[in-house]
């Protein structure tokens, strides 16, 4: 992957003053654009070799989550080889000042963080019925068997809803699963890929607005679930920011999962514990 020179980021932005690759316009798209192409093989390609869908039935939520994995790990494997072929030991302390691992710094940062926060979960309700109208769309409608907990044209009254196939009494494992693949290979994939990777080495090309591309690009790459846009757009838009401006990736990851999975996995726990 070529780079086309180098930027000096002030530590002030929460990177160090470290030496980081800029990427062309070229490259740019290509990073946001290769997820998309692993995804696609992984949902058309792969998946209905496990999978032969059967009217009125949704695809496993196993399936599903391996597709997370599988998609979220792959970000996340090409994310620490490129940090590390900067010269970035893999480790928290040696990823700190390139990743951006820290918490907001001031007062004032928490205070933006926590207005953003705000903005974005209020807009939540919204986004979910332009979400489920854009569904209806041809060319956005998601497939009959796409799972309901990322289909807004199935309703979802409660988190049996959500998981029609799982048994979820008891079923720990169950909850294990769903907490690793959220957090290691949707979340920390994510953001160590697009927010601690690819943002720093978007400045060269797009100023102080390498967020601003950022979060619409991370929108975009969601083709696989185009339904969903209106329900991304403001978030990747947040996380960026939370990560680029506000120099927090460990924030921006904390948003990214409050949004996909805390509340999915606060509902989960009394549904496998037996409790209500």
């Amino acid at each position: 992957m070529s780079k086309i020179n180098t930027t000096r980021v002030s530590s002030q932005e929460g990177v160090g003053d470290s030496q980081i690759p800029q990427y062309s316009l070229a490259m740019i798209v290509f990073m946001f654009v290769w997820p998309v192409a692993w995804f696609m093989i992984l949902i058309h390609l792969i998946m209905p070799l496990f999978f032969t869908p059967i009217p009125g039935e949704f695809l496993p939520t196993s399936i599903f989550l391996a597709v997370i994995a599988l998609g979220g790990g792959a970000e996340l494997l090409v994310a620490l080889i490129l940090l590390r072929r900067e010269g970035y030991r893999l480790t928290i302390g040696g990823l700190r000042d390139r990743a951006r691992l820290y918490w907001p710094k001031s007062w004032k940062k928490w205070t933006l963080a926590i207005v953003v926060f705000v903005i974005v979960f209020a807009f939540g309700m919204l986004s979910g019925r332009l979400s489920k109208a854009l569904a209806t769309v041809p060319g956005f409608i998601p497939p009959v068997w796409w799972p309901p907990i990322s289909n807004p044209t199935v309703e979802v009254k409660s988190v049996t809803d959500a998981f029609p196939d799982i048994n979820l009494g008891g079923n720990y494992l169950f909850l294990a699963i769903f907490f690793i693949v959220g957090l290691v290979f949707n979340i920390i994939g994510e953001e160590l890929y697009y927010r601690g990777l690819l943002l720093p080495r978007m400045r060269g090309m797009f100023g102080k607005w390498d967020w601003v591309a950022n979060g619409i690009g991370f929108c975009l790459k969601h083709f696989y679930q185009r339904w969903i846009y209106p329900s991304l757009l403001l978030p990747g838009l947040a996380f960026a920011f939370v990560a680029g401006p506000l120099g927090s990736l460990l924030l921006a990851m904390v948003f990214h999962w409050a949004g996909n999975f805390l509340f999915a996995f606060v509902q989960l726990i009394p549904a496998v514990f037996g409790a209500g």
